[in-house]
């Protein structure tokens, strides 16, 4: 009984502390602690486990990935890049294109406070077209969440590939489907009725494919070296380079732009992450948990999706969500098919999407100055809706999967 308070207590203390914007990490090392001395281990036995988890190739490997991508971000915008990319993209669209393309391009780049260098980018167009202010929010945060799902360089996607064993691109393959209805139903609620009028015909402009494509290539590198066989980290490193012969960066600069945008919290969340796994593992605490659970009466399943939600709308970090509720997934169902990841990794999504936490929709509507009762009005049943097209994807995927 008292494993089961401390898995109870562990998971508590690290929600509570991601929520007071503890870094997730330390949450879960913490969590992580707990659980241990309430399954009895020795100090030593304690170190051991970190051990065997600093250690362990997949850590090594999500450590050096994760720290990769926002130096790849960092150098991107610090040389330039994303201000072609952003020139090439408005030159080559212009009215409702802009709306839908600038919040998706933002979103691929990993950027803390990302939704603030969309929302000025939109701003202009939106004043164009009437869009009030709760309608500018939405688009803003609707359209750049795409890459939780089909992005190759999403930190959620990766982490999510290393501790399930799925291939990252198997995961993005199976949401392609969803994703392609979540941004087709973020358009017919938000773009496909505001009208045009008076605008002047627009005319390709020959340099603005030019820009996109510069602006884009260190990310199509990566990828294609990835997709090539290439491991992401040494992809990632590619990348990087990439920007700096583009860029024309001389070495000493080159140096510096590598260490500012090195960001240690991101490699130590990993850390803690992959400790807390690694715990769940050794102590085995969720074989006194099974007893506890079948009196309920309920199937694991809707356990895990009901913590889920809690978590992730708690939280608003989808990482922190992962961490926790996969690797108790793993244990509890003993192995997990695709359609059971796709619908736990949704669930997080979708609650992380709606939360009154989540950084994006916060720093949105405190830029257009919108008011959040009326956002929620069309992005709940927006992200509802949404949400139960994932769900019912996924449960038909799980009647074909063997």
């Amino acid at each position: 009984m008292f494993r089961v308070l401390g898995v109870v207590l562990a998971l508590v203390v690290a929600v509570a502390l991601v929520v007071k914007r503890v870094n997730y990490g330390l949450a879960l090392i913490i969590g992580a602690l707990i659980l241990g001395v309430a399954s009895g281990l020795s100090p030593h036995q304690l170190l051991g486990v970190l051990s065997v988890t600093l250690r362990d190739r997949v850590t090594i490997d999500l450590v050096l990935i994760t720290s990769l991508i926002p130096i790849l971000a960092s150098c991107m915008k610090e040389t330039g890049m994303i201000d072609g990319l952003i020139k090439g993209v408005k030159r080559a669209l212009m009215g409702r294109g802009v709306l839908a393309m600038m919040p998706a391009l933002m979103g691929a780049l990993p950027m803390p406070g990302g939704a603030l260098l969309s929302a000025p980018l939109i701003d202009e167009e939106s004043e164009t077209l009437g869009l009030s202010k709760e309608e500018r929010s939405f688009v803003n945060v609707w359209f750049r969440h795409w890459n939780f799902f089909v992005y190759p360089l999403s930190s959620s996607l990766i982490l999510l590939a290393g501790l399930t064993g799925f291939s990252l691109y198997t995961l993005i393959l199976m949401n392609i489907l969803p994703v392609v209805l979540y941004l087709t139903l973020g358009y017919l609620v938000s773009i496909r009725g505001i009208e045009e009028k008076n605008r002047p015909e627009k005319h390709g402009d020959p340099k603005a494919l030019t820009h996109i494509l510069l602006g884009v290539s260190p990310i199509l590198l990566t990828v294609v070296l990835n997709l090539a066989g290439v491991h992401m980290a040494a992809a990632l490193l590619m990348g990087i380079a990439s920007t700096f012969l583009i860029g024309k960066v001389a070495p000493r600069k080159a140096l510096k732009l590598l260490v500012r945008g090195f960001d240690w919290r991101i490699p130590f969340a990993i850390i803690g992450v992959m400790y807390f796994r690694g715990m769940i593992e050794h102590t085995d605490v969720f074989s006194e948990v099974y007893p506890y659970l079948s009196a309920v009466g309920l199937p694991i399943l809707l356990l895990l999706l009901v913590m889920d939600w809690v978590i992730g709308f708690a939280t608003a970090m989808p990482s922190a969500g992962i961490a926790m509720v996969f690797p108790i997934a793993l244990v509890s169902l003993g192995s997990l098919n695709l359609a059971v990841v796709g619908i736990l990794y949704s669930t997080l999504i979708f609650a992380y999407l709606i939360s009154p936490m989540h950084l994006c929709l916060i720093l949105t509507v405190e830029y257009y100055k919108a008011r959040l009762h009326s956002v929620y009005k069309k992005l709940i049943p927006t992200a509802l809706a949404s949400y139960l097209i994932f769900l019912a994807f996924f449960t038909l995927m799980g009647c074909l999967l063997p």
